[in-house]
């Protein structure tokens, strides 16, 4: 797996989900700071448990990425029962067109991250209908492999990864968010809103 790719998904994935965080109104926005990502303003939350929480999902998946083993990443927006009210879809494949020449320096890369944010922002109506009692859950895809490993791993002790059978659900809704080639993979971002 590229390093580098695996590098600029997590932190892509922080970013990302502290935004959907903030525009769901899962927390008060006042456990939100600004800080200034991918030269826009962006939102993150300041709770501890929350930003721990956050912080060793992505440290599972960058373990997975740099295995070559994660293929989708799910942020649900889910209601007081874990039931998903929306879902945040990032798609991992292979880019069969990559150049290493081609945006060696990583500025449409960069231009990409920050029109997801600002589509981020822009699509946030679709947010007020939400009830006031969310919550969120993360979901990792990838092998069984890949999973076992990281059990036997001391370094995910403290954070196991557990294994969710996997219900399917009607989706009436499928809004694109953003499909853009990060080196030598490619990233398809959308949103899933159930059938109620």
């Amino acid at each position: 797996m590229d390093s580098c790719f695996a590098d600029i998904m997590v932190e892509f994935l922080a970013v990302a989900f502290h935004n959907i965080l903030y525009y769901a109104s899962v927390y008060p926005k006042n456990v939100f700071e600004t800080r200034r990502k991918y030269n826009i303003v962006v939102y993150q939350c300041i709770h501890p448990e929350i930003k721990q929480y956050i912080d060793l999902c992505l440290k599972s998946a960058s373990e997975c990425l740099k295995a070559g083993q994660l293929h989708r990443i799910i942020f649900s927006v889910t209601n007081n029962k874990y039931e998903p009210l929306m879902k945040f879809v990032f798609d991992v494949s292979k880019n069969e067109t990559f150049d290493d020449i081609n945006d060696a320096y990583l500025v449409q890369v960069e231009q990409n991250l920050r029109a997801f944010c600002l589509q981020l922002s822009a699509l946030s109506d679709k947010f007020r209908s939400l009830p006031e009692d969310v919550s969120f859950t993360i979901n990792l895809h990838t092998t069984e492999s890949t999973a076992v490993s990281m059990a036997t791993n001391p370094d995910f002790e403290e954070f196991p990864l557990v294994e969710v059978s996997e219900l399917t659900q009607d989706t009436d809704i499928i809004v694109p968010i953003r499909s853009f080639p990060i080196r030598r993979f490619k990233l398809d971002t959308y949103i899933e809103m159930p059938t109620t």
